[in-house]
């Protein structure tokens, strides 16, 4: 596979050829006194950090038929001064070709690699839909490992009947590990969220999966949240930074849990109840939901980044806009140096309830008491088929135990 010719590929390609004839004109009007045929040996090096082997073994043919003419016009052809810059000038160009062609290989493997990883990443951390039941969302990532899109920070969305949950959260640690201790735990909300008839239900759920999986001695904070149609917010906090309300009338304030709740991974190990908040939104209110990466980032004199007086950046807008400009805010902080730690973001505005929808955002008449529910479905519309639901009578509130 080859790679597209850039214009700037073309600027170097033609730069190095004025280059040589430079070399050569210079060299012409020096006079014998001065030669400068061992100058051409660089062009086909200078090829080889750019371009294909191809293109090299061509800049070194072009470079050895001007040197063998300027060696020609200053009878040093059959002399040493101009058999050993020519010599000099073939080594040159082979090694410098074999150098470009493993150059080439290498980067067409870290592409197809960078491919999967990305797969693999974009499954891990799904794109967030815009609108999610009374909500308008909208997420941001940001890895501090070179070449990653993802760590250990997480979040996910799971529409639900008349409402919306979601999780944020963060992974002790860093590297591979947390990244895979991240895709347990989320894959634990996927299958328990919309199914759970609470979400302190979905945090065990999520604790369990960690235990099942030994997940390397790790821990995880998250902040898990339901908010419904009529504006009602529950956050049920797992030792996790409390997420940031930002009022349509103005002002900004924490939603601090009642309580300091063990993160997950840790609340085994004792008696332990989440931390609980509970208020009501009205239209026009956002909320911000974030890692630890966002309010630990750090200036050079070891200053923590001002979120709660930098807030304002996330009012006006549209709800990305706000969460790129508090990013390129937080970089303008740490610089010259970026983040330290990965940072997951989630901006979240309450806009009031729907218009009549299925748990799948499809407009339609909302179904009965047999459609809207089955063992395995508490808190979205079933979508088995009546006829092959183990108990067909449906709309029961018992949990389908795992």
């Amino acid at each position: 596979m080859t790679q597209p010719v850039t214009p700037i590929s073309r600027y170097a390609d033609g730069a190095c050829v004025g280059v040589l004839l430079a070399i050569a004109l210079v060299d012409v009007l020096a006079g014998p006194e001065v030669t400068l045929l061992t100058l051409f040996a660089a062009a086909p090096a200078f090829a080889a950090s750019r371009a294909t082997e191809r293109v090299v073994v061509g800049t070194g043919l072009f470079a050895g038929a001007v040197a063998v003419a300027l060696a020609l016009h200053e009878r040093l052809l059959g002399s040493p001064e101009g058999f050993g810059p020519l010599l000099a000038l073939g080594l040159v160009t082979a090694f410098s070709a074999a150098a470009a062609r493993s150059r080439v290989r290498h980067q067409h493997q870290l592409t197809r690699l960078r491919d999967v990883v990305g797969a693999a990443q974009q499954t891990i951390i799904e794109p967030l839909p815009a609108t999610a039941g009374p909500a308008r969302i909208a997420a941001s990532y940001e890895s501090a490992a070179d070449a990653a899109q993802i760590g250990g920070d997480f979040y996910e969305v799971a529409p639900i009947r008349d409402g919306v949950r979601l999780v944020v959260g963060d992974v002790q640690g860093k590297g591979l590990s947390a990244v895979r201790t991240a895709a347990v735990v989320l894959a634990a909300f996927r299958e328990s969220a919309p199914v759970a008839s609470s979400l302190e239900t979905v945090g065990l759920k999520m604790s369990c999966a960690l235990a099942r999986r030994g997940a390397e001695e790790r821990f995880v904070t998250a902040v898990l949240a339901e908010l419904s149609d009529d504006g009602t917010l529950t956050l049920v906090n797992y030792g996790h930074t409390a997420p940031l309300v930002l009022p349509a009338v103005g002002g900004v304030a924490e939603a601090a849990p009642d309580r300091p709740g063990m993160p997950l991974g840790l609340d085994t190990l004792g008696e332990s109840r989440p931390g609980l908040h509970h208020r009501t939104l009205v239209p026009g209110d956002r909320m911000l939901f974030h890692t630890d990466g966002l309010d630990e980032a750090r200036d050079t004199t070891g200053r923590f980044y001002p979120l709660a007086t930098r807030s304002g950046l996330l009012r006006a807008g549209r709800l990305a806009t706000g969460l790129e400009q508090l990013r390129t805010d937080v970089h303008r902080h740490t610089a010259p140096a970026s983040p330290a730690d990965d940072s997951a973001l989630l901006l979240l505005e309450y806009v009031g309830a729907p218009p009549s929808s299925s748990a799948h955002g499809r407009p339609g008449t909302a179904p009965g008491p047999v459609q809207r529910g089955c063992e395995k479905c508490v808190v979205v519309d079933c979508p088995i088929p009546t006829r092959l639901r183990p108990h067909p009578t449906g709309g029961s509130s018992r949990e389908h135990r795992a």
